[in-house]
């Protein structure tokens, strides 16, 4: 028997989820699929990639195969190839950090951090930490209302509702804190 007509029959086998002629099947075509893969790709790791994405596909659908089809070595080479080719067309044109220009002289390219820089995110640090002492400082009622505010974005209206309190005195509440929070905020600065 040759390697066309093992591979159709290990291909039957693992429509009916035989996970030993999966494996058989992988240990006889993996070799050369990857060869195919590489060829296309020019990179082992997308070609490790192409070869996963394949025989996972024949893993889930094996028993999708169109009636009559023989499927055979052939037949998963130019799926293999077609996998490779569709990644390659995906895969977005990459910038190389270092280089040469055209006078000789090296090229580097810097690329920007995707967060705060490590001082930035000290120093936003350093301001929750003044803001907490500075909301500790408020008395329980105004900080609530000041809280059901910025926190959950509610309406002058909609925290006397919540807060069973007139709106006048909701308001005050709120213009008093900010302006104590920001005087607090300053005196720690």
């Amino acid at each position: 028997m040759d390697d066309r007509d093992e591979v159709s029959r290990l291909l039957a086998r693992v429509a009916l989820r035989d996970a030993q002629a999966f494996e058989a099947l992988y240990r006889l075509a993996a070799g050369r699929l990857m060869a195919v893969a590489w060829r296309v790709t020019q990179d082992r790791v997308m070609a490790e990639d192409v070869l996963q994405d394949v025989f996972v596909s024949i893993w889930n659908r094996s028993t999708e195969g169109a009636p009559g089809q023989h499927r055979t070595l052939a037949w998963l080479c130019v799926v293999t190839r077609h996998r490779a080719i569709d990644l390659v067309r995906k895969r977005k044109p990459e910038e190389p950090l270092h280089g040469q220009g055209d006078c000789g002289a090296e090229l580097t390219h810097d690329v920007a951090a995707e967060g705060a820089s490590p001082m930035e995110q000290l120093l936003d640090h350093e301001d929750d930490a003044r803001l907490g002492h500075c909301m500790e400082t408020l008395e329980t009622e105004p900080r609530r209302a000041l809280l059901l505010a910025f926190y959950e974005g509610l309406t002058h209206t909609e925290i006397a509702s919540r807060m069973r309190r007139p709106l006048g005195t909701i308001k005050a509440w709120t213009r008093r804190s900010l302006m104590r929070l920001k005087g607090c905020m300053e005196a720690l600065a």
